[in-house]
């Protein structure tokens, strides 16, 4: 027999979603947000009221392969009838691809050690039909050797002002990145960012500013110089939000380390 889970305990979520119809993570009055669809979803399932904790928040049109979440249950409940349920309720572009019980004090949010973001650019004349809500499409030659070089001096702890909102609420703008490449998957570009922690448009700022250095727009050399800048005007512009993919959130120090040699080869 399945074992129930009592009341209190502590559920993580580990979701994905297609982020092109919501209008990102948090909860927003007359917005279709995935942490109101979760809620939702999980208060009709449990007949009681649930708040959800993300390990952090996406933008509008952002997607997620891993954004883990947890909630405390309100009442006892079997895991796998949670897991189904919870499923069967969410809509077609959200799903909980696995749920377990962790402890009481851990946090979705605060015991993260780190996040591996990709931005997909899909690099051909064509337009795209299927993924146009899915990648940035480009369909101008880029220097993929040049792009890829300018992405060196991102790795490191710095201070990414230049590549942070001007609306971000943050105390710091200093961030630990751990690796940066650029990766040809097929007539795809992709860009992978893994830090410990990231600013408000950070990624899509960096995506930007590599794409007007793919374009000639800016040499690879002017990425150091941008960032020692700490000006938001000093780099490209924000690169669009639909390229942008959380791809894994961690929790265990040694997969930071092992993102720091190969970022995003699994």
């Amino acid at each position: 027999m399945e074992a129930t889970w009592p009341q209190g305990t502590r559920i993580l979520l580990h979701l994905a979603f297609d982020g092109a119809a919501f209008a990102g993570w948090q909860v927003q009055p007359g917005q279709r947000t995935v942490q109101g669809e979760v809620e939702a979803a999980l208060s009709r399932l449990l007949d009681r009221p649930v708040r959800v904790q993300a390990s952090g928040r996406t933008d509008a049109g952002v997607h997620a392969l891993h954004l883990p979440a947890h909630f405390d249950l309100p009442r006892p409940f079997q895991g796998r009838a949670l897991h189904r349920g919870l499923n069967a309720l969410l809509p077609e572009d959200c799903l909980c691809r696995r749920l377990e019980p962790v402890a009481p004090d851990f946090h979705a949010r605060y015991d993260a050690r780190g996040k591996l973001y990709r931005y997909r650019i899909l690099n051909r004349p064509e337009r795209p039909l299927f993924r146009r809500r899915r990648v940035l499409w480009e369909p101008r030659p880029l220097a993929v050797e040049a792009m890829a070089a300018c992405l060196a001096p991102l790795v490191g702890r710095h201070d990414f002002a230049s590549f942070c909102a001007a609306d971000a609420d943050t105390e710091t703008t200093e961030r630990e990145v751990v690796a940066a490449r650029l990766l040809r998957r097929g007539d795809e570009l992709h860009l992978e960012v893994a830090g410990s922690g990231f600013l408000k448009h950070m990624v899509r700022a960096i995506a930007g500013t590599a794409l007007e250095v793919g374009l000639g727009r800016l040499p690879a050399e002017a990425m150091a110089a941008i960032l020692s800048a700490r000006d938001r005007s000093a780099a490209g512009p924000t690169a669009r939000a639909c390229g942008l993919w959380l791809v894994e959130v961690t929790y265990d120090p040694e997969r930071l380390e092992a993102w720091r040699a190969h970022p995003g080869d699994e």
